[in-house]
C-alpha cells in the first residue's frame, strides 16, 4: 500500500497539480492551503507523509514540520523555492527529512516520498499519533446540525452558522455531492454534471474546482470543508447534509 500523503502550499495551482500528480500514481493525498486547516485535517485524517512549502499564512512550513518531528512515524519533505544552504539547513533543523527546491520533477518527488515513507516504516516506531500544537484549533462541526445547500441563494450553510456563496460551478458540484449522502460521487460524473464532459480527461479541472474551493471555504469560513478525495475515484461529502429548496 502507497503511503498517504498531505500537502500544505498556499499556490493553489501547485498545489492541484501536485495532488493531482501524487493521486493519479497511486497515493492516497488530500492538500490544504495552510497551517490551521492542516492541524484540523490531520487530527482527522493522519498520513504518513507531510509535503511541506516554507511560506505559508500562519504558521510557516518549519514551524509545522518542529510540530510533526514530535511524530515518529510521520515523515517530513521540504519543497521550497528557497536555495541558500542556510535555507536547507533550518529546514533539516526543523525536522525535515528531506528538502527539496522547486521547481521539483514529481518523479523526484514520489521517490522521495517512497524513501522518507519507508526509512519510517523501517524504524519500527509505534503506532501513528496526532500531534497538534496547543495553538491549533479543534474542530467544530457539531454532527447534530447539518451542513445545508440552499437551492435558492446558491449558498452552503455551515452548522454554525457560517455562509459560503457559491458559483455555478461550485454550486454544481456540492449538489451532487450533497445529494450522494455521503457516498462517493464518480469523476466522471461530477465532470459530466458540472463541466458537461463525457470523459475523464478534465478530471484537472475538476481537482482545482476543488481544491480552490476547499481554500475559499477556508478563507471565507475559517473552517475546512468536509469533501473527502477518494483516491482515483471521486470525491464524497463527509459531514451530514441537505438540500433546501
Amino acid at each position: 500500500m502507497k503511503p498517504r500523503i498531505a500537502i500544505v502550499e498556499d499556490d493553489p495551482d501547485q498545489l492541484a497539480s501536485t495532488q493531482e500528480y501524487l493521486s493519479g500514481e497511486g497515493y492516497p493525498t488530500w492538500g490544504v492551503s495552510n497551517a490551521r486547516d492542516f492541524y484540523v485535517r490531520f487530527a482527522a485524517e493522519p498520513v504518513d507523509v507531510v509535503i511541506l512549502d516554507i511560506g505559508l499564512p500562519g504558521d510557516n512550513g518549519l514551524t509545522i514540520a518542529e510540530v510533526l518531528s514530535k511524530n515518529p512515524r510521520v515523515a517530513t519533505i521540504i519543497v521550497s523555492a528557497r536555495v541558500m544552504l542556510d535555507d536547507r539547513l533550518l529546514g533539516l533543523k526543523a525536522g525535515a527529512d528531506r528538502y527539496l527546491v522547486k521547481p521539483v520533477d514529481f518523479r523526484e518527488l514520489a521517490a522521495n516520498v517512497d524513501a522518507a515513507a519507508h526509512r519510517r516504516h523501517q524504524a519500527g516506531s509505534p503506532p501513528p499519533e496526532t500531534v497538534i500544537p496547543d495553538s491549533a484549533p479543534a474542530s467544530t462541526t457539531n454532527d447534530e446540525v447539518p451542513w445545508r445547500l440552499s437551492m435558492q441563494t446558491w449558498t452552503l450553510l455551515t452548522p454554525q452558522g457560517g455562509a459560503l456563496p457559491l458559483t455555478t460551478k461550485e454550486f454544481a458540484l456540492m449538489q451532487q455531492l450533497i445529494r450522494a449522502n455521503g457516498s462517493v460521487v464518480s469523476k466522471k460524473e461530477l465532470l459530466q454534471e458540472v463541466f458537461g464532459l463525457r470523459s475523464a480527461q478534465g478530471s484537472e479541472r475538476l481537482s482545482v474546482l476543488v481544491t480552490r474551493l476547499r481554500k475559499k471555504a477556508a478563507d471565507v469560513l475559517g473552517e475546512s470543508l468536509p469533501i473527502r478525495t477518494a483516491h482515483q475515484l471521486g470525491y464524497a461529502f463527509t459531514a451530514p447534509a441537505s438540500v433546501q429548496s
